[in-house]
């Protein structure tokens, strides 16, 4: 058997528990690699790890080291000078926010002693961590390959951002950082031997730019929820309530889009699943919202709900929520931006809405047609499986190895 080769992964966030779809796609690809790698993987993040969580990584054989910081939460308002001085550097803090000096040292130490033939790079903000080709020639027996897996693209999220901001001076923030993230990309894309993008409009994007790119299937790892009869819930969305494009979409929901649908139909609620968020806290004076906080299992959910809602506006790359939908058959109603980079059929899979009003026709369609959503939940399903399901990875692993295979191995 030929030794296996060594990927050291780096990563901005700590994947577990997985609560939100950049850490489901996160650890599903650390799954998928550690089975034809030896996998260290190093995080930056503003989660403890808990000891059920390091277990969970060990039992894949993968060995870990997290770095716990207090900046990915810090917000801008806390120190203006802070992110004064960051721009002055051309830094953004989308990419500051991950900044933690101790982790620099400490991976230049790992590849050093480790000396690993990958260096897999998960999400573009965490390029920083990488050391320059120069320190690794200089430093490597070497020079690993260099793969990044991008998420998103980070200027193009800000871009949509800007557009559906009011205020002045919030625009002006946003026009910064949409700049500098668009800057930053620039140098730090062409570092790489290879890019993993999240959907075929990102490659082909970054594919233009002459960088070699590659679109990584995505795939859903959860367990699908056993389908209930009885539906207990009208509305349904899940996510991570501190991340801006959750916010603005769970907000234009509830202030522009629920007060038509309950002009029809008044007793319809609208349920939201994720992490308290403060800066929604005004919206529980609707008594037709519920919000739940987070759920360990949202497996009552999945199961017992008419219909998913998608109501977009600002956004980069692919919701995973989204998955999490057709996994479950769950009629979903989506603006474009809502399942962008997904090759779904408008009413098909879903049912397609850019304004309020257009939004609350479809979702009030939905709800009084069981035949149709019946009918949608088997598309999407057969959709999920061709798609997005765990066979998936043997194709990205394949990929993978052929990518690493072309790659030149010597010392530039």
């Amino acid at each position: 058997m030929s030794k296996r080769l060594k990927l050291l992964y780096l990563s901005q966030c700590f994947p577990l528990p997985l609560d939100g779809g950049g850490r489901i796609k996160t650890f599903n690809s650390i799954a998928t690699l550690s089975k034809k790698f030896e996998v260290f993987a190093t995080f930056v993040s503003e989660r403890n790890a808990r000891p059920e969580d390091l277990s969970k990584l060990k039992k894949l054989g993968v060995k870990s080291k997290v770095f716990k910081t207090s900046l990915v939460s810090e917000s801008i308002k806390d120190d203006y000078l802070k992110l004064a001085w960051n721009y002055l550097q051309l830094r953004p803090h989308f990419v500051y926010q991950y900044r933690y000096k101790p982790s620099f040292s400490w991976i230049k130490d790992k590849i050093k002693t480790w000396q690993p033939d990958i260096i897999h790079v998960d999400h573009i903000n965490s390029a920083q961590f990488l050391p320059s080709r120069a320190w690794l020639k200089k430093n490597c027996q070497k020079i690993p390959k260099l793969i990044l897996e991008n998420h998103n693209l980070n200027h193009v999220l800000f871009a949509t951002r800007f557009r559906e901001s009011k205020k002045p001076i919030r625009k002006l923030y946003l026009f910064l950082e949409g700049s500098l993230n668009w800057l930053y990309g620039e140098i730090n894309y062409p570092r790489f031997d290879h890019i993993f993008a999240i959907s075929d409009v990102e490659t082909s994007y970054l594919g233009q730019k002459g960088w070699p790119t590659s679109t990584q299937p995505l795939v859903y790892p959860l367990k699908k929820a056993p389908n209930k009869k009885e539906k207990k819930y009208d509305l349904l969305f899940i996510g991570y309530l501190d991340w801006p494009p959750n916010e603005v979409a769970v907000r234009f929901f509830v202030e522009k889009i629920l007060p038509l649908i309950n002009k029809k139909l008044p007793t319809i609620k609208f349920h939201v699943v994720g992490n308290e968020n403060v800066k929604l806290a005004d919206l529980k004076k609707n008594s037709n919202v519920i919000f739940h906080g987070h759920q360990k299992s949202l497996g009552k959910f999945l199961s017992q709900s008419k219909v998913f809602v998608l109501p977009f506006q600002t956004g980069a790359g692919v919701r995973i929520k989204s998955l999490t939908a057709l996994q479950n058959g769950l009629p979903l109603v989506s603006t474009k931006m809502g399942i962008d980079g997904l090759h779904l059929k408008n009413g098909q899979e879903y049912l397609e809405a850019e304004t309020a009003e257009e939004f609350a026709k479809q979702t009030i369609k939905l709800l009084k047609n069981e035949k149709l959503r019946e009918k949608m939940s088997k598309k999407q399903k057969q959709y999920f499986t061709k798609n997005h399901g765990m066979r998936a990875n043997l194709t990205y692993l394949n990929k993978y190895q052929e990518v690493i295979s072309k790659i030149n191995l010597q010392v530039q």
